[in-house]
């Protein structure tokens, strides 16, 4: 079971050290052999989840008119002694207030100039972070060493690549999948974005960028991107209900097949009675 959220940094400060004092390690251990015949790898998928929720679709707006005009024709005023018993409530300036909230735009600055270094981007989508070596787009990932769980070379890799400001929340100790390519297999593991800024460090990447799922698919070898294609869908039906995906999508579906299926037996419009 991965660390809690709030130990993040510690988590952080403890595999930078450890990413330093494994540094001695001679990579030939890893070599391929008879007993072993391919390289082992390591790679962590850093995710952002959606922090907005997304635009209403037409006939989830119908339904919450219709949700709230019904609750209206229910509602029964109380006393003023029991809704303001001390008589300071100013109504007016309490409207004026609700009047004059403008929420934040789901559409930022980052989205319109595209950039991609920025988790401030597609606020209502899940991104995923990869980075460029050489030519090759790439999840971070690196060899693993003697002495390193799978789980901490996947860390260290991130880390060697990326600030140690960046926090992040490593979802178990397993991997969600594997990629055998170039004599090598590659265990990937799902990791949450918390907080901190995305800043390349050391020469071992060259370029990095947030992507969604559709984006990164595009510039990813085609092992990599069938695997998170198929470990994200996985991840999405296993846990989508924690932190949004594909089993809320499937239940707006379900959703709006019964809203529609009810106005039938109501008449075409939607329903004004009960």
């Amino acid at each position: 079971r991965g660390a809690r959220p709030g130990a993040c940094r510690k988590i952080s400060c403890s595999l930078k050290l450890l990413r330093r004092s494994q540094s001695s390690f001679s990579t030939a251990a890893n070599a391929p052999s008879a007993e072993y015949p391919y390289k082992v790898r390591a790679g962590m998928i850093l995710e952002r989840v959606p922090t907005v929720m997304p635009p209403l679709e037409p006939w989830e707006e119908e339904y919450h008119e219709w949700k709230l005009a019904r609750q209206n024709r229910r509602r029964k005023e109380l006393p003023d002694a029991f809704v303001d018993p001390f008589g300071d409530r100013d109504v007016a300036a309490d409207q004026a207030a609700f009047d004059s909230f403008t929420p934040a735009p789901v559409v930022t600055e980052e989205d319109k100039n595209n950039d991609t270094k920025s988790t401030n981007r597609r606020l209502c989508d899940h991104v995923y972070l990869i980075v460029k070596k050489g030519d090759v787009w790439q999840i971070p990932s690196g060899d693993w060493n003697p002495g390193e769980t799978l789980r901490q070379t996947a860390n260290i890799q991130l880390l060697n690549n990326f600030s140690d400001v960046l926090d992040h929340y490593i979802m178990g100790n397993h991997p969600i999948g594997h990629v055998e390519q170039d004599g090598a297999r590659t265990f990937y593991f799902h990791t949450l974005y918390c907080s901190g800024e995305t800043v390349l460090i050391g020469d071992d990447a060259s370029d990095f960028m947030w992507g969604t799922k559709e984006e990164i698919m595009e510039l990813l070898s085609p092992e990599e991107a069938a695997m998170c294609d198929e470990a994200l869908m996985s991840l999405k039906a296993k846990s989508g209900w924690i932190y949004g995906g594909e089993p809320q999508e499937c239940a707006r579906e379900v959703s709006e097949k019964k809203w529609e299926a009810w106005k039938k037996t109501q008449g075409s419009e939607a329903p004004k009675e009960d």
